[in-house]
């Protein structure tokens, strides 16, 4: 019962570290969206998040609001709550870069800043909104593929990059030289399974295949997913009919 009461607490934690980062960037003018086991979690697998991870995106071209760097958001987000958030040096205290956790009640959580270029990330259309300017929330993927999705009041980055970036982290923790990395490879398997397991997310792909949308996936990005994807169905053939219909090569 304790160990349950803990973990429930730790899961709200993450959702409410996700709506006050959202708030924050909103209040300075910025659009972000969530990816990793957050957009996971949301989109319908059941894992409990960990920590957040967010893609804050550049702001149109004829916007007045700055384009901020990974760390000037960190710093920004820091200072706007100094109740809450904190940077931490990371284990290399010579590393250019500070770790941004949120913290309440002696619990923290990790939140991630990345921009649009890191891990081939892109920039994405802000969520999509109803008439009266309020964010639609929807259990299902955009039309647009490469739209942020908003559920819960939490934007989403859409289903079909969520998938292809979860493939990236398993590739990626497979090959990594540190063991604890390695071992990340595992849950990374079983989010994809349970991502690709999806009907009401994945059959909307299946018509749109979205795989060569250079807005959304860099070329670079497509090649390597394509390799990607051949890797991850040697490794577990029973899912190889999966990627077939979303219209990628097996083997």
């Amino acid at each position: 019962m304790q160990k349950t009461e803990k973990q429930d607490s730790r899961v709200q934690l993450v959702f409410t570290a996700a709506h006050s980062t959202v708030a924050i960037l909103k209040n300075h003018g910025i659009s972000c969206a969530m990816f990793g086991s957050l957009a996971c979690n949301l989109y319908g697998d059941f894992r409990h998040p960990k920590d957040v991870d967010v893609l804050v995106l550049h702001p149109p071209a004829d916007s007045k609001v700055p384009l901020y760097s990974d760390e000037d958001l960190k710093k920004l987000i820091a200072d706007a709550d100094p109740d809450h958030y904190y940077l931490k040096l990371p284990r290399n205290p010579e590393a250019p870069y500070r770790i941004l956790y949120y913290h309440e009640k002696s619990l923290d959580c990790k939140v991630d800043i990345l921009t649009p270029g890191t891990m081939h990330l892109p920039n994405l259309l802000p969520p999509s909104s109803s008439p009266n300017g309020t964010p639609v929330t929807t259990t299902t993927s955009s039309p647009n593929p490469s739209q942020i999705v908003t559920i819960s009041g939490i934007p989403l980055v859409p289903f079909s990059l969520l998938l292809l970036h979860k493939l990236q982290g398993w590739s990626d923790h497979r090959s990594a030289p540190e063991q604890f990395k390695r071992h990340k490879q595992h849950q990374d398997a079983a989010d994809i399974r349970k991502l690709l397991a999806m009907s009401n997310l994945v059959k909307p792909l299946q018509q749109i295949r979205p795989w060569t949308d250079n807005e959304l996936f860099s070329p670079e990005f497509q090649v390597l997913t394509r390799e990607r994807v051949k890797e991850y169905c040697k490794e577990f053939p029973m899912r190889a009919e999966s990627w077939k219909l979303l219209g990628l090569e097996t083997e």
